[in-house]
Order: C-alpha cells, then sequence, then structure tokens
C-alpha cells in the first residue's frame, strides 16, 4: 500500500479525435487514485473534439495548439504544463486508449519501488477484442522490435512485474525525474517512433523500464491517421526509421547494416505493397521520406504533408 500518493498529470493528445475522446476521458474520471489531474492537448482538430471537451468535461484543463505540432510537440507542450504543476509522473496517452479503474494506482505502486526507475509499461489490449494482448512490453531495437505477447490471448502468461525495454506506445508512463534527466519528446519525428526513442533515451541513461501487468488499458489503435497502411503512413515510416538509425546506431556497422536491410528488404516490400495494391501513392510517399534526408527543404512541413497524403 501506499503511505502518500504522488501527483500524476494525465496528458490527452488529441487531433480530430471526436469520436474517440469522450470514451477516453469518461475512463479518466472513473480513476480510483486520490492525487491526479488531466490534461488535454488538441493539436489543431478541424472537428468537434476542442468543444466535446469544453462543454462536456469542464474539470479537464484544454489546451489548444494554433498547429499541428505532432506526436513529440503535442505532447511537449503537456508535459511542460505538468512539470509547472509538479507532477511526480506524467502519462502521455493516445486519445483512443480506455483505461482500467486501478491503472494509475498499480502503475504507481510499481513506480515508487526504486528511484531508479524511469519509466512504467502498462499491458495493453485490443479494444474490440478485450483479451486480446496488444503489447506487454518487448525490446526496442533498429530493426525489427520485438512486442511482447502481441495477438496472444490472456492466459495469465505475462502476470509477472518485470524489468522490460520498451515502454507503451498508447500510454508513455514517465516519472518526471527522468523525463527531466534525458529531455523531452523528440520532435524531429512527427509522428513515429517517440515511444521507442523515449524507452532508448532511458535506457542509455541507466533507467530502468518495469513491465506493469496490472495497470491495464484497452487501445483502439486508429490512432491520429487511421488503422489502415497508407501513404502518410509509409512517408513518416521511411523518413522515421533513417532518422532513427542516425540517432541510435551505435556505431558505423550497424548504421551499415541497418542500412542495406532498408535499401535491400524494406523499400523492396513498399514496392511489392504498391504493385499489388496499384497504387503508386505508396512509392511517391517513400521517396518523398527519402527526399527529407537529402534536403528537408523541398518539402512541405510536416503539417502539410500531413495533409497532402491524408488525401491519398
Amino acid at each position: 500500500m501506499l503511505v502518500t500518493y504522488p501527483k500524476v498529470v494525465v496528458i490527452v493528445l488529441t487531433w480530430n479525435s471526436e469520436n474517440d475522446i469522450t470514451e477516453c476521458l469518461v475512463s479518466l474520471r472513473l480513476l480510483r487514485y486520490p492525487n491526479y489531474e488531466i490534461i488535454v492537448v488538441d493539436n489543431a482538430s478541424t472537428d468537434r473534439t476542442p468543444n466535446i471537451v469544453k462543454h462536456s468535461f469542464p474539470d479537464v484543463t484544454l489546451i489548444i495548439n494554433k498547429k499541428n505540432l505532432g506526436f513529440g510537440g503535442g505532447f511537449n507542450v503537456g508535459v511542460k504544463e505538468a512539470i509547472k504543476r509538479k507532477a511526480d509522473y506524467i502519462v502521455c496517452l493516445n486519445s483512443d486508449v480506455v483505461v482500467d479503474e486501478h491503472f494509475l494506482l498499480e502503475l504507481v505502486k510499481v513506480g515508487e519501488l526504486s528511484e531508479n526507475v524511469g519509466g512504467l509499461c502498462p499491458i495493453a489490449y485490443y479494444y474490440d477484442q478485450p483479451n486480446r494482448i496488444n503489447g506487454a512490453g518487448g525490446i526496442v531495437r533498429i530493426i525489427h522490435p520485438k512486442v511482447f505477447g502481441c495477438g496472444e490471448i490472456d492466459k495469465g502468461q505475462y502476470g509477472k512485474t518485470k524489468e522490460t525495454r520498451m515502454l507503451c506506445g498508447p500510454a508513455l508512463v514517465l516519472k518526471r525525474k527522468a523525463l527531466l534527466d534525458i529531455g523531452f519528446f523528440d520532435t524531429e519525428y512527427f509522428y513515429g517512433p517517440e515511444d521507442m526513442d523515449i524507452a532508448l533515451r532511458l535506457l542509455k541513461n541507466g533507467y530502468k523500464i518495469l513491465f506493469v501487468p496490472r495497470a491495464k488499458l484497452w487501445h483502439k489503435g486508429r490512432g491520429a491517421v487511421g488503422g489502415k497502411i497508407t501513404p502518410l503512413i509509409i512517408y513518416f515510416h521511411v523518413r522515421n526509421f533513417l532518422l532513427f538509425v542516425k540517432k541510435h546506431a551505435n556505431n558505423k556497422l550497424e548504421l551499415f547494416f541497418s542500412i542495406m536491410y532498408f535499401w535491400f528488404f524494406d523499400f523492396p516490400t513498399i514496392l511489392l505493397r504498391a504493385l499489388i495494391f496499384g497504387n503508386k501513392d505508396y512509392v511517391d510517399a517513400a521517396v518523398k521520406g527519402i527526399i527529407w534526408h537529402i534536403n528537408a527543404k523541398l518539402l512541405p512541413s510536416d503539417e502539410e504533408i500531413v495533409k497532402l497524403l491524408r488525401k491519398r
């Protein structure tokens, strides 16, 4: 049992989230934890999301960005506000998530076991298959990161709290002290893989990440760009895979093999997908992702890229 209850600030990032935000915030209201606040950071939605939050959840702090700052930029706005409010724990939550009522309590109980814990990883389930695991920790690596339990029915096989090397993408749970130490979200990615980037920075700085199976959430998985493979997803996949490699390759050999993997496996897979589905926009999006590394000034801003590729 906790003697005191450290302050938790939950940041929900929204962008055209009118179909999800109500259920998400209702689940947060029902949390059985006595010391938490909710902040919604809206990334310039064009739908009813801000109005829903403002009128249906007046107790929730709403921050509206003038433009879409992406995942990292949007969350950083909320993180700065959470730090001003002296949060001990910061939870960065996708808007298409529903949490269990004991979600925060279980996370904090484990987080308080050691000062060396920098991040916590809840167990995620598929929203439409509530007993099927979406993720139960894993291993972050440049090529083929491993997510434990994905697609498995929960039979208790991931029931122990233990160290892991991955955070939960839909719900990044971080200690304020660790976040101040390693730095905020890297805004250069705009859309993915901020969760893996933060996890690696925690581990490289000597912090532990603990998997907490009693902290449960259900993820719809549509996110900001939809649940299917689109030119927009391909653009950010190509661009950010190469960016992630540059930032986190441990040596020149790993950098070389990672780039070879991209050219001889990843990129041909995209070409094959374009051929199968007859969608040349896939190739165009991938080429744009490569061009960004040659000269980003040749492309529109990230916000404009999102608008452009979402139409395809």
